[in-house]
């Protein structure tokens, strides 16, 4: 694992200073990704005709099939990459433009959540997908929970992320937060995204957006398209929207509980007025938690979608843990390495690229601990390690579009610590010595 050692001596005293200043906060645009497992970022974008018009899209993966539709002024390369490649290991993942965004074709006027449904409808029937799982995140859970509502035979088990309810009863966000979003200003953005204490997450975000190509925005036409049609669905004029009590796929709703546009209570509404749905909220987390944490919540939405694993025994989970930890050490110590031998000025892709592979690592370990199955003291201690491996996995891919070196490592110190407790915690519980002094890792060696 990242030693304090390496996080506030090694790496500040080795020179980070200037790997940081050379990259100023410009993310890792344009930079090639590194060898490695298939992803979103490489899928190519495809098109198919519907009988609603043509919409652009992007398949991933493999198994049953998994439609994400993204919110309000979102294109599809605003799925963060770590969060759809996760998702594809288990499932054929489709992301796709709504209505008058990138090559997909726009409706007619006036735009509604429910025809954006019918749209989506359309691309499910076009593709061949039947029935598949349904996950939509802020405008785009009002456009699945309009799709369930209509077209129940396509909808086979829903998931709802940092969405909204409609009619009485209901927080509508405020303007001036929603107008954030797309004014340009990328510090209010994040905060409409992430917790002030989460900086480094919605960098981690930015990072991994820019591995995309180059895409263009939403119209600015269609993003006030978008805006009405939603303040529809708050105010429960949108006719579907007063139907969602008869929604019968079963319904998993996620937020977080600092969500600046989507509150709390919300959530709790949403939940209230979907027969049977399941609701599970992330501290400390904001309307992007999903992706601040990411595996935590690929290993929710798997077990709803496809079912619980089947408990590793703890001899496995032993056996696993050193492995893991080992893998992760090692990248750490290639990291640092090659952080050295980058020279005094690095491009942002260079240094993005060395630090892929030591999140990489990280993230590898933190799915392969859940996908254990773990219950009681055990699963409490993996998914403190999880949560805690996030938050360094997210630190170490921000570097590129940090200004502060001293405040980037102070946080990244903090965060191997926790990291380092966490480990320490599932060590006993495993009933494994705890480790050697001094060493980086996990394994004791």
């Amino acid at each position: 694992m990242v030693s304090r050692r390496w996080a506030a001596g090694g790496l500040v005293a080795m020179g980070a200073a200037a790997v940081l200043s050379a990259c100023g906060s410009s993310p890792a645009g344009g930079a090639k990704r590194q060898a490695g497992p298939p992803s979103v970022v490489t899928a190519a974008v495809s098109t198919v005709q519907t009988k609603l018009g043509m919409v652009g899209y992007r398949e991933l993966g493999s198994g049953p099939p998994l439609v994400l539709i993204m919110g309000y002024a979102g294109t599809m390369e605003i799925w963060d990459p770590r969060f759809v490649d996760a998702l594809a290991r288990r499932y054929t993942v489709v992301t796709f433009d709504n209505a008058g965004i990138g090559y997909t074709q726009a409706l007619p006027s006036p735009l509604t959540i429910d025809a954006m449904a019918r749209q989506t409808s359309a691309l499910i029937e076009a593709l061949g997908l039947r029935r598949p799982y349904v996950l939509g995140w802020s405008m785009g859970g009002m456009i699945a929970q309009a799709l369930a509502v209509e077209h129940p035979a396509q909808v086979r088990r829903l998931v709802l992320a940092a969405s909204f309810p409609a009619g009485p009863g209901m927080a509508i966000p405020s303007q001036q937060a929603v107008r954030a979003l797309t004014s340009g200003n990328a510090k209010a953005a994040s905060a409409d995204l992430y917790p002030a204490d989460q900086a480094l997450a919605s960098g981690a975000f930015t990072v991994d957006l820019s591995g995309y190509p180059a895409a263009s925005p939403a119209p600015t036409a269609i993003v006030s398209a978008q805006a009405k049609a939603s303040l529809e669905w708050f105010h429960g004029t949108d006719p579907l929207s007063k139907r969602t009590a008869t929604i019968s796929a079963p319904t998993l709703v996620a937020d977080g509980t600092l969500d600046r546009l989507d509150a709390v209570a919300n959530d709790h509404l949403l939940a209230a007025r979907i027969p049977g749905a399941r609701l599970v909220l992330y501290p400390d987390a904001g309307h992007a938690f999903l992706f601040q944490e990411g595996a935590a919540f690929v290993s929710v939405v798997e077990s709803f979608l496809s079912g619980a694993p089947a408990p590793a025994t703890i001899s496995a989970i032993r056996r696993g843990f050193k492995a893991g930890v080992a893998a992760v050490e090692a990248a750490g110590k290639r990291w640092v390495a090659k952080l050295h031998a980058v020279g005094a000025h690095p491009s942002p892709g260079q240094v993005a690229g060395i630090d892929e592979g030591f999140a990489s690592a990280q993230t590898r370990l933190d799915a392969q601990l859940l996908g254990y199955g773990a219950t009681g003291r055990v699963g409490a201690a993996i998914a403190a390690v999880v949560h805690a491996g996030e938050s360094v996995a997210n630190d170490i891919i921000a570097l590129t579009v940090q200004t502060s070196e001293s405040h980037w490592a102070a946080i990244l110190t903090r965060d191997s610590k926790a990291l380092q407790a966490a480990e320490a915690a599932l060590r006993k519980a495993l009933g494994l010595p705890p480790a050697r002094a001094g060493a980086t890792g996990a394994t004791g060696a």
